[in-house]
């Protein structure tokens, strides 16, 4: 690789004009690959209306040398909830470079910048990879979704 060829990776927030970029690429994956990620309709106006209603609630895109590669958000701030809910999705061309990690650390130095006492997500439990990550990231397992069999996690801040 020569000088300046490095791919540069950014985080930033979405809003409304995201739509279409952020379901472009949900919408090009595999089924398979996103099975256990359903937190809502992956269609542009469906997302449009998310980022345009998100008062509270947070949605960040992460670039890869300017291209969308993945989002993550925190999520129940708009429905009142103290402890927002993580979620995160990285699309298979860019699986496997950090980049979930990154949006992690990401959620966590955010939720503690603004007083934010403890972080929650929901993993499904075939999802090995994405357990040990949060594992290794001090969440603790402390219950079951009844709705999804999820496992819930829990990380004080």
């Amino acid at each position: 690789m020569e000088s300046g060829d490095f791919r540069h990776i950014t985080i930033e927030k979405l809003g409304p004009a995201k739509a279409e970029e952020l379901s472009t690429l949900l919408l090009a994956a595999d089924k398979e690959y996103s099975r256990h990620f359903i937190p809502f309709e992956f269609d542009r106006e469906t997302i449009e209306t998310i980022l345009g209603q998100a008062r509270k609630d947070q949605y960040f895109g992460v670039y890869l040398s300017g291209s969308l590669a993945g989002f993550y958000m925190l999520r129940g701030f708009d429905q009142g909830y103290e402890i927002p809910s993580y979620g995160v999705w990285i699309g298979p061309g860019s699986s496997g470079l950090g980049l979930a990690s990154l949006t992690l650390h990401h959620a966590l130095s955010f939720c503690r910048a603004n007083g934010i006492k403890k972080l929650m997500l929901k993993v499904h439990p075939e999802n090995i990879v994405a357990k040990g990550i949060y594992e290794r990231n001090g969440f603790n397992a402390q219950g079951v979704d009844d709705k999804n069999n999820n496992i819930i996690y829990y990380k004080k801040l």
